[in-house]
Order: C-alpha cells, then structure tokens, then sequence
C-alpha cells in the first residue's frame, strides 16, 4: 500500500500538473516577476504553461500558470512565494 501525504490536498497525487490561477493588475512587470519567481522555485528546466485573460472592463488579468509540482512541500513554496507578491490581488 502507498504511503500518502497528510499535507496533499484530497485528490493530488505528487507529482501532478498544477494550474495556479492569479489575479492582477494588467502590468507586465508584475507578470514577469510572478512567473520567474515560481520558474526558481521549481527544478532546472522544469516547463510553465502560462495563459492570460484581461477581464471585461480591463482592470484586472487572469493569469494561469501550469507546471508540474513535484510534493506539498514545492507547492506551498510556490503559492507564498506569489501571494507574497505585491502585485497579487488574489491567487487559486
């Protein structure tokens, strides 16, 4: 029988693609800065699927990041590391 993680969220098995949805203003910088800051968090040469969505009135861009999160452990990294951002109004 597998072990399982007590941290992983029901449903995830590591490792898993994972879509982490962020919400911020429609600034370039910030983008950039979000995406290299999961890419150093995550193994060398490790592929980001990015898509973006400015909303309806344009005050606001959807950015999903895919890439594959390796345990928990990664994954919570990643999320304080975005949510640490500044720029971040809100991230899934």
């Amino acid at each position: 029988m597998s072990e399982v993680d007590p941290k992983a969220p029901v449903g995830l098995v590591y490792p898993c693609e994972f879509p982490l949805k962020i919400f911020i203003r429609p600034d370039e910088e910030t983008a950039t800065r979000i995406t290299q800051a999961v890419q150093a968090l995550l193994v060398p040469g490790a592929a980001i699927t990015t898509s973006r969505r400015l909303s309806s009135g344009g005050k606001y861009l959807g950015l999903t990041l895919n890439f594959t999160a390796d345990d928990a452990e990664q994954l919570d990294r990643v999320i304080k590391a975005v949510t640490g951002d500044p720029g971040v109004i809100l991230a899934l």
